[in-house]
């Protein structure tokens, strides 16, 4: 930070308020950005960062909603195999009234013993 913006941080402590867009640099495939630019051109979002950010907030919910119906099943005394189950038959719920796009799968790495 230089000049008028090194003495404004100073003056107000911390400049940076928690919520706050941050600028940073993202590599893609040409391929990718490709779609994203697809999508914002039909009118997804108003910009690729915008359509990028929407994607991982999607994703950070399905996977804190899949972390609690796990947690949930395990307190229930649920085995694993149960969980995987549960959590296999409430994705294809989810796809099916269109809260999931339909290419995600649980991941193999995922699963458990």
């Amino acid at each position: 930070m230089t000049g008028p913006f090194r003495r404004l941080a100073s003056a107000a402590g911390s400049w940076y308020v928690h919520g706050m867009t941050r600028k940073i640099a993202v590599s893609l495939p040409d391929k990718t950005l490709e779609r994203a630019k697809t999508a914002v051109k039909r009118g997804k979002a108003p910009n690729v960062s915008n359509y990028i950010a929407s994607l991982i907030d999607q994703e950070s919910a399905t996977e804190s909603f899949e972390a609690m119906i796990a947690d949930w099943l395990r307190e229930s005394g649920a085995t694993e195999v149960e969980i995987r189950a549960a959590k296999r038959r409430a994705l294809k719920d989810f796809e099916r009234a269109g809260l999931v796009p339909k290419d995600r799968r649980e991941d193999p790495s995922r699963k458990a013993g």
